[in-house]
């Protein structure tokens, strides 16, 4: 549409010329003229529709933030929280995980959790995106230790085909030892971790003690 204005213009000023029989000034305004109406022409057409994915993100963002607002606090236990996850989890198409569950402090969106929860939580939990264990207010730094941890061990598997763990150990702890030796960890973690019979998985929870239940 805009390319047939500057022509448009060049052919107005030709015309004029002829009319008046003078040089191309009239020409080189028409020009000008079609190229200035070509622009805004343009500019219009840019503007509506680059305007128009900003106004509907923001409706989405509002739909989901009134959406959120209607449920209440509650008071729910791990094990909810737990069937809550699952729940969820079943729900998702396939190659998509529960991680997109954890924020970038391990812990867990409820916006996404709340209409298996009936309601927003009063008190944060988190999880980790390595092994999917949950964990309290007073064990948020856990989760983090963990992925840390769980990635050195899968990292260490893969280089020496063995775990990292002294052979006659009976509890089967992480030994940080290895991993800090072979700078697989930066740090030794807080937290005593254990390698489980579950293809490798760490837990935190001694085998001394009951295990909790899993997702």
């Amino acid at each position: 549409m805009a390319s047939g204005i500057a022509p448009g213009g060049i052919k107005m000023g030709a015309i004029l010329e002829n009319w008046y029989e003078i040089d191309s000034t009239f020409t080189l305004i028409g020009i000008f003229l079609g190229i200035g109406f070509g622009g805004l022409t343009i500019y219009s057409i840019i503007h509506k529709y680059s305007k128009m994915p900003v106004e509907k993100t923001n409706l989405d963002k509002k739909s989901n933030l009134d959406s959120f607002n209607q449920y209440p606090t509650i008071e729910v236990t791990l094990e909810q929280v737990r069937k809550a996850v699952r729940a969820y989890s079943d729900t998702l198409p396939k190659g998509v995980f529960r991680t997109i569950l954890v924020q970038d402090d391990h812990s867990i969106d409820f916006e996404k959790l709340a209409p298996h929860l009936g309601g927003i939580p009063s008190k944060k939990f988190y999880m980790s995106k390595e092994t999917y264990d949950l964990f309290e207010e007073n064990e948020k730094l856990i989760p983090i230790e963990m992925d840390m941890v769980q990635k050195a061990v899968d990292q260490y598997v893969k280089d020496h085909k063995e775990y990292p763990m002294l052979k006659f150990d009976p509890q089967h702890r992480v030994n940080y030892y290895l991993l800090l030796q072979e700078h697989y960890l930066k740090k030794a973690p807080v937290t005593q971790f254990y390698i489980t019979d579950l293809d490798g998985l760490i837990t935190h929870i001694s085998p001394y003690k009951k295990n909790s239940s899993p997702l």
